[in-house]
């Protein structure tokens, strides 16, 4: 038994146990974008908040400031590039929802020499934060994307998802991404006890933001 298979009572009204059969008939439908196109393994997208109208999800530095780097919530941009792979060997071409994922945000520069691949971290007694330093297909890299169900309080705004740590072995326990607020104010990508709900997003290919960005400096000349 793992530790990711034992947590409080407290937070198990958050978690479902996966009892899935590892490999499904068919596979997911695609996760789409902002502009409603599917989304491609290794092209770089940005994860943007619904519940605001700047921010995405980015590297930062939490609690002692030092490696390695884990997920926040940067408000004052659009955050950091982000690629997808499925974690099978199955070439999809597209980045499937409700699919084991590894999920990187890779960088040239960096204070911290560590891969950049999500990966769940212990930081308390039942709570986790979405760190790097992860591995490909090992269990504590894997992520899915959930797609939210129809007549969610967003749904009139087209797709929108979530981030859900839940690696399809069969007996382990999912669990939603959520925001977790840490003494400093940062908000941090976590997992557990006194993280909430799902975080809302969205995917925007880095691509179409800058176009987006370029088309609103010229219309302001």
């Amino acid at each position: 038994m793992t530790m990711f298979q034992i947590l409080p009572l407290c937070f198990l009204s958050l978690l479902v146990l996966n009892t899935q059969p590892l490999l499904a008939d068919e596979p997911e439908p695609a996760a789409v974008d902002m502009q409603g196109n599917p989304i491609l393994p290794g092209v770089k997208y940005y994860v943007r908040p619904v519940s605001a109208e700047n921010g995405g999800l980015a590297l930062g530095h939490t609690r002692n400031k030092t490696c390695p780097l884990d997920i926040i919530l940067d408000p004052f941009s659009l955050g950091t590039p982000t690629v997808f792979q499925t974690s099978s060997s199955s070439d999809l071409g597209y980045i499937p929802i409700s699919t084991d994922l590894t999920v990187e945000m890779p960088v040239l520069k960096s204070p911290c020499k560590e891969p950049k691949v999500w990966r769940i971290a212990k930081e308390g007694a039942d709570f986790w934060f979405v760190s790097t330093q992860g591995v490909p297909g090992n269990d504590a890299s894997r992520f899915k994307i959930v797609r939210f169900e129809e007549g969610d309080n967003h749904a009139n705004e087209g797709e929108i998802y979530s981030f859900s740590y839940c690696p399809s072995v069969y007996g382990v326990i999912c669990a939603p991404v959520g925001i977790y607020v840490d003494d400093d104010g940062t908000q941090v990508m976590a997992v557990g006890a006194g993280v909430g709900k799902p975080y809302h997003v969205r995917f925007q290919k880095v691509s179409a933001a800058y176009l987006e960005l370029k088309n609103k400096d010229f219309s302001s000349v």
